[in-house]
């Protein structure tokens, strides 16, 4: 069975999910330093740093305890992680994409080459399948992992692989009663990968050729950006995260980096940090943002305020 998925984080997930679990911890230990002649608050402080620790020990004891490994062949898990959401799509596997990774990447290009490479491998592996293949996706409802599903449809839609979907759920309640949220499998422990699997549904070859459909039409609309409105995939203009970033523009002088946090903190708009810096960056050249103090090498630490 191939596994497939949007994003690297959960490509790695994926891959340890296969086999994980079936034991507890073989050991575990602290290192804590402080300066000479401890005092009560130093105390206090490695008391706590401890106590967390411990905690963290035991919630991950229970995971290993508690997980249902997927099974498979590290080989077979593959990812299309291009942010089709953003850009230019109408060569999703071209030299164009290619370059844009490089760009999200910045300047590390020899990680964006291999991943790039990545992706064609997973393409090529898609369309390579036939009527014995089996495909689990793994998708959720960030805008890159949405224009993925719909542009995996397209690669396997006249393949007649068995292909099925597995949605992340926004949230799960935990054996001790609490309530975890999730925005993308991204964010999920890879021991509970196997408990989602109940979650599993065929896609149906009318519906993957549906699918792919509507990908050919967000193709030819060429938007600058796609995004998840009411449940489905839609071409947006690439001012549709601004008013987003003007709610979150305090009053007085701050850091770029704390505009883009709180936006992706507290709107969780499902995507990266990149298109939002572009956006600010217009933000300043159209005036409406001044900068206060720029640093070159850093542009998230560069100081702005409003015009």
């Amino acid at each position: 069975m191939l596994e497939l998925c949007f994003d690297m984080s959960t490509r790695g997930a994926l891959r340890v999910a296969q086999h994980c679990g079936g034991g507890g911890i073989a050991a575990r230990g602290f290192i804590l330093g402080m300066a000479e002649g401890p005092t009560a608050a130093a105390d206090h402080w490695a008391e706590t740093v401890c106590c967390r620790a411990e905690e963290r020990l035991r919630e991950q004891e229970i995971l290993r305890r508690e997980a249902i490994p997927l099974g498979g062949n590290p080989g077979d898990v593959l990812t299309l992680s291009l942010g089709l959401d953003m850009g230019d799509i109408r060569e999703p596997l071209g030299e164009a994409r290619h370059q844009l990774l490089r760009k999200w990447y910045d300047g590390q290009d020899e990680a964006a080459d291999r991943d790039w490479g990545r992706n064609l491998e997973a393409a090529e592996r898609l369309k390579a399948c036939g009527p014995g293949d089996t495909v689990r996706i793994w998708a959720d409802h960030t805008p890159a992992s949405a224009c993925g599903l719909l542009h995996a449809a397209s690669l396997l839609k006249d393949t007649k692989a068995d292909v099925r979907v597995v949605f992340l759920p926004p949230w799960r309640e935990r054996s001790d009663g609490v309530v975890e949220t999730y925005l993308g499998w991204g964010e999920v422990e890879p021991e509970l990968f196997g408990r989602f699997l109940s979650r599993e549904e065929p896609v149906p070859p009318v519906e993957l050729g549906a699918m792919a459909h509507r990908w050919e039409v967000l193709r030819q609309e060429n938007a600058p950006l796609r995004a998840v409105v009411n449940g489905a995939v839609r071409s947006v203009g690439e001012d549709f995260y601004d008013e987003m970033i003007r709610r979150h523009l305090p009053e007085g002088q701050t850091k770029i980096a704390n505009i883009i946090g709180e936006v992706l903190g507290r709107e969780k708009p499902g995507i990266g940090d990149t298109w939002l810096a572009d956006r600010i960056r217009w933000m300043l050249s159209a005036g409406e943002l001044r900068m206060v103090w720029e640093d070159r090498e850093r542009f998230y630490r560069s100081v702005v305020e409003r015009a």
